[in-house]
Parts: C-alpha cells; structure tokens; sequence
C-alpha cells in the first residue's frame, strides 16, 4: 500500500523513500547495501550559539579519524579556519545560490566524499550547519538514495545561546525548527544566564521537542557518549508520556511533539493506510516523525523515521526475549491534534486480539 505514496513524497520524488511492511518479514541487509557506514553528526543552531566550540571540543577528545563538512552562509568561509584541525580533513560549502539546491550539492560531494576512498578515509563525519540553515533538508538527506548505503546519521545536535535563546525563538522560525529536528540539545552559555532564566528556556524547549535530550553546557563541553551517536529507539523507550510541561500561556511556538504508544500488535495493512493518511492530509504540519512498530504475526521491530512526507522504514531488528514488545511513535509539527492522532493510530490494532 505504500507504493502508492510516490507522489505524496518530497518534490525530489524519490521512488526509494518508499517502503511496503508487507515485505519485510523476510528482510536483513539487502545485497546490494553497503556494509560499511559512515557515521554522521549534525551540529546545528542559531547565529552565535557556539557550534564551532562544540565541533572544537569534539575534536579535542575523539580519536577516531574525523572530516568536518562546514556550510556557511556567506560568501567568504570564516567557521573552517577556526576548526582545529588539518585542513585537508575541511570541507567548505560557502555562499547560498538561488540557482543551486543545497541538497542535490551536498548529496554528489557525499556520494563522491565516499567512493573516493570506499568509505576508508575517515571513521566519522561532523556537519557543521549554517546558523541560518533549516535543517529539514540536511536531515533528510540521509534518507535517501545512496546515503542511506553510505552513510548513517547518528544523531542532530542543536546548539542553543542560552542567553539570547528565547529571543531567537521569539522572533525567527528556523530557531525553532532547529530545537524540531533534533536528537540531542545543548543549551549554552549558561554562565550567562540565571537560574530562573534557564529554566524558562528549557520548559519552553521541551515543549517544542520533547523527545531530544538536553543538556547545559559552557563553551560547548559535553560527554561524546551524549551526544555523538545516539540510540534514537532507546530514548523513545525512555520518553516521558507527560511531554508538554511548563506555563503554555507563556509560550507562544505552535510546535509541540505527540507521543502514540500502543502495547496491543498492530495490523500492518491497517498501519499503511494511516501513515498515507498521516501524510495527504497532515504532511505539511510535520517536521519530523520516528518511532518503531510492533506487528502481529512478525518477530521483528520495525524502524519508522520521516521528515516531512519523506520516510524511511525497515525491519530493524528481532525482538529480544523477555523484552516489552509495543509501539511507538513521535510526531513533531505544528498544530498538531494529539486526541485525532491517538484515536487514529489505536485504530491499527490487529483483529482478533485480546486488547490490553
């Protein structure tokens, strides 16, 4: 049933976005799939948030070999030359075009950043964005195509000025939809700040992603087994079920996450139609969605990630003995309607289930 969503995808129609549960069953690494991956860090965040410290202070303490792709607003590259690091290990994207797509540009240099060495060169690539970059693209990106063989995006960190965070929030959208994509938050700068003005930001943080994992830092230092590489489905098995707190009268962002769980099996028919239906009549709204699916019928946990209408699913692994088998899904968007998303989704309960 998912074939059918071909022309519901990103406007680059990528007819390998597309996946059928109905096939899954069977599946572990197709033949033709790269074995070795790449892993990827994006490291996101306003102008000024501190996103080369953190790039620094990553370097500083990992010593697997590391390239550091740099995208930069403006014409004449400056972050690059504060990178620490060989430059022949730099690779610089300057300047916004009208006439080139920033996608399709960083998508031939990845292809070609791999194939020139097999993928042996380096064990780790950082991206490090533009302050004015929307990520929704970056991200997807690794969604498609060969990245999805070549590389794999292990997590989005986005960097937050603790000081002039919620003036950011207040007055540009790409703030906000930066704190949407991410993995992994880092709040900033807190020397700057007091106590009562931190935590304002991280209530209002939270509620925009409730998923991400924040952490507050000065000069961007943080434990790398925090923030490089993280275990996406284990933090939605963690994931607070109360995901909206503070004052929301004092919040104006229209963004919020909605958590589905679901322990009953869920039909995979049923579940095709509701994320074709998620996408026609809601795929604007939503920035991000990930989560995992439990099946009847199937030993096997299915991995669920989208940006926007562009997904990407797979059987992802046997569940484990003695492990809560049950489903889970975050949507991150923008007026969403939690109730219609929960009633929808216990919908795709199998038939003939004792219901829990």
């Amino acid at each position: 049933m998912l074939n059918n969503l071909e022309h519901y995808h990103h406007s680059h129609n990528h007819k390998h976005c597309e996946h059928n549960h109905k096939n899954c069953d069977h599946v572990k690494q197709k033949s033709n799939d790269v074995t070795h991956k790449i892993p990827v860090t994006i490291i996101g965040g306003f102008l000024g948030a501190g996103k080369t410290s953190v790039v620094n202070s990553i370097l500083s303490k990992k010593t697997d070999r590391i390239d550091v792709l740099v995208r930069e607003y403006g014409s004449v590259s400056i972050d690059d030359m504060l990178i620490n690091l060989d430059k022949k290990n730099i690779h610089v994207f300057p300047g916004i075009s009208m006439h080139h797509d920033p996608q399709i540009m960083l998508y031939g240099f990845l292809d070609y950043l791999y194939d020139k060495t097999n993928g042996t060169s380096f064990d780790h690539l950082l991206m490090e964005l533009s302050g004015l970059d929307s990520p929704e693209q970056l991200v997807q990106l690794f969604f498609l195509g060969n990245m999805r063989t070549k590389y794999r995006l292990a997590s989005f960190i986005t960097i937050i000025d603790a000081e002039y965070g919620q003036l950011n929030l207040d007055d540009y959208s790409v703030a906000v939809e930066q704190i949407a994509q991410a993995d992994v938050i880092l709040i900033n700068k807190i020397d700057l700040v007091s106590n009562e003005e931190l935590k304002k930001l991280s209530n209002r943080v939270q509620k925009i992603n409730s998923y991400a994992k924040i952490f507050y830092t000065k000069y961007g230092e943080a434990e790398l087994k925090d923030i490089l590489d993280v275990d996406f489905l284990q933090q939605l098995y963690d994931l607070n079920k109360n995901v909206s707190k503070g004052d929301d009268k004092l919040l104006n962002d229209n963004i919020k996450t909605v958590v589905l769980n679901e322990r009953n099996p869920l039909d995979k028919e049923k579940v095709n139609d509701w994320i074709q239906n998620l996408f026609v009549t809601d795929g604007v709204k939503l920035l991000r969605s990930k989560g995992f699916f439990n099946f009847s019928n199937s030993d096997y946990r299915y991995e669920f990630q989208a940006v926007r209408k562009t997904f990407h699913s797979k059987a992802d692994r046997l569940w484990e003995s003695g492990e809560e088998r049950k489903s889970v899904i975050v949507l991150i968007g923008e007026g969403l309607d939690e109730q219609k998303y929960q009633e929808s989704f216990r919908n795709c309960i199998a038939n003939g289930v004792s219901q829990i």
